[in-house]
């Protein structure tokens, strides 16, 4: 999977860095390809993907969907964003938007892309209604987000305040309003409960 250099990438309150370093980098770049893998292959004419963050998947996804690429987080630092589009030879709409309110017309996206987001949601529901109104009908939702447990827990220091949402709370949120669903963990080896990561997709129902 293809990242940018860090030069061209803007340092935000995203953990950056832990791309970047070798011990980290593996479960870090896991995060993203276990979603990007659950995208439908081929062409996606329209995509949004919210909580862009620095925009460091970008690329990558661009190549990947071969269509527009809508970029939106609540706290977007449109600036640097566009040096690093810039410096990597990209464009992609952007907008600062509230998942919860999203400033699309139903119907507009054949897929909706969410990393690591939900799990700082504690307004699932609302979240959920808001992903599958701006899905077309057969439309697709990946969403990746830790799995809450005494390990990650641990690992994350301390999830209580910052994470509101755990992975079982999400997966019901999306799983009620979807067909086709299917979830993956990582390590795949392990429960669901024991893992470190989850993600999933479901079909917007025709």
């Amino acid at each position: 999977m293809y990242l940018p250099p860090k030069h061209h990438v803007p340092v935000l309150e995203d953990p950056i860095a832990y791309y970047y370093i070798p011990i980290f980098r593996s479960f870090f770049i896991k995060r993203l390809t276990m979603c990007l893998d659950l995208l439908p292959q081929g062409k996606i004419p329209m995509l949004l993907d919210v909580g862009c963050g620095t925009g460091i998947i970008l690329p990558e996804l661009i190549q990947r969907t071969g269509g527009t690429v809508w970029a939106i987080d609540s706290f977007l630092q449109d600036q640097s964003l566009k040096g690093m589009m810039k410096a990597e030879g990209i464009r992609t709409p952007l907008a600062a938007a509230d998942l919860l309110q999203l400033p699309f017309a139903d119907y507009s996206f054949d897929a909706v892309l969410l990393i690591s987001v939900l799990e700082h949601i504690e307004n699932l529901s609302g979240a959920a209604e808001e992903i599958f109104r701006v899905l077309k009908p057969g439309g697709t939702c990946v969403a990746g987000f830790p799995t809450k447990n005494s390990i990650t827990d641990k690992l994350l220091g301390g999830s209580t305040g910052f994470h509101v949402s755990t992975h079982l709370q999400i997966l019901d949120a999306l799983k009620e309003r979807s067909s086709l669903f299917r979830e993956i963990h990582f390590p795949a080896f392990v429960p669901l409960n024991l893992s470190l990561y989850t993600a999933c997709c479901g079909r917007k129902p025709e």
